[in-house]
């Protein structure tokens, strides 16, 4: 795999967020030549934010509602490959900033694509979506199953995976590959109200922990199985240039409630004894959420590698890590896994 990575010219937008980050580090050590547009994070914990990042990975700051600015920048860096990671993804930010967040995940999508369709050395298109794209009705989600979105942010995502479509079919024509990824987990996501920052700053802070939705079962996958997702389809040849969607899930036992992430933490982890606060949920979500993987398991041979245990360990080492060391502890971490 990492042979076949070498020298692939990558154009990833929204390359200093939590999974860009982790993406732009592994295509870097894999020598892929890489090209990441983004804003800049203003949490200083970010991966993107440390002095090893800044020097390795070639990144233009700009929004991309305002892509002009970079459109000479990038065409002469002639992708091969693009990966849009560039969204607003936060279900309770979709309700406090509704129209921002359409903004950002809707029209920001079409500036991508209307910017792309442009690049003739264009070959592969890889969109990054969310397995809240689908109208959930409890059953375990595969990749047939009906779109929807009861909330903002899930409708924005349904949105961008539906005129990502339109777009492949009525102008690029390009080998486009969707992936609706489960709850990503790892070191390094700084967002507010996810549970895992949300433990790691009660922890650091010595303060209760609050919980708004400790029953809801999610499939929870370590960024490292999302990066070998990504990175196989990278420098995987598809027959032709139809759309191909598939979802990231976890395996069976990964997909559990909050309550049992919580325990699982206390008793494998540093973190010992946090205090919490179950709050109740004053936005919409879904109490269930169980997705299939089986389509690229059998089409591309991918499954999830770590398990839930290791998966937590893992990701709270890094939280856990002084500043000075994050970048280094990364690179371990994705070579560990790798090799």
């Amino acid at each position: 795999m990492i042979s076949k990575l070498k020298k692939k010219r990558v154009l990833v937008f929204g390359n200093t967020g939590f999974v860009g980050s982790w993406l732009s580090l592994s295509l870097n050590l894999f020598e892929a030549n890489v090209l990441g547009v983004s804003l800049k994070m203003n949490n200083s914990s970010y991966l993107s934010n440390t002095i090893q990042f800044k020097k390795k990975v070639n990144t233009v700051y700009c929004n991309i509602n305002n892509l002009n600015k970079v459109k000479k920048k990038i065409s002469s860096f002639k992708p091969e490959i693009v990966v849009h990671l560039a969204s607003q993804p936060l279900v309770s930010e979709g309700y406090k900033n509704p129209k921002k967040t359409f903004n950002t995940n809707i029209m920001g999508t079409l500036e991508i694509l209307e910017l792309i369709k442009d690049l003739k050395t264009l070959k592969k298109i890889i969109i990054f979506t969310s397995d809240k794209v689908y109208e959930n009705n409890h059953q375990k989600l595969n990749e047939d199953s009906k779109l929807g979105g009861i909330d903002p942010y899930s409708a924005s995502k349904s949105c961008q995976d539906i005129i990502s479509q339109c777009y492949n079919l009525s102008f690029l024509k390009k080998q486009m590959i969707i992936l609706r990824s489960g709850n990503i987990i790892g070191g390094g996501d700084w967002a507010e109200n996810r549970l895992i920052p949300d433990i790691i700053r009660a922890y650091k802070n010595n303060k209760k922990l609050k919980i708004r939705s400790i029953g809801s079962t999610r499939p929870w996958l370590h960024i490292l199985d999302v990066l070998s997702a990504i990175h196989l389809i990278i420098h995987k040849k598809f027959k032709d240039n139809k759309i191909n969607i598939f979802n990231l899930s976890p395996k069976e036992g990964n997909q559990v409630s909050v309550k049992k992430i919580l325990r699982l933490i206390n008793e494998k982890t540093e973190i010992k004894s946090l205090k919490t606060n179950v709050i109740k949920n004053k936005i919409s979500e879904k109490k269930y959420l169980k997705l299939s993987s089986n389509k690229i398991k059998n089409q591309l041979g991918w499954e999830s590698k770590l398990n839930l245990v290791i998966g937590l360990i893992l990701t709270v080492k890094l939280y856990l890590t002084k500043k000075n060391n994050l970048f280094l502890e990364a690179e371990k971490q994705i070579l560990d896994f790798f090799n």
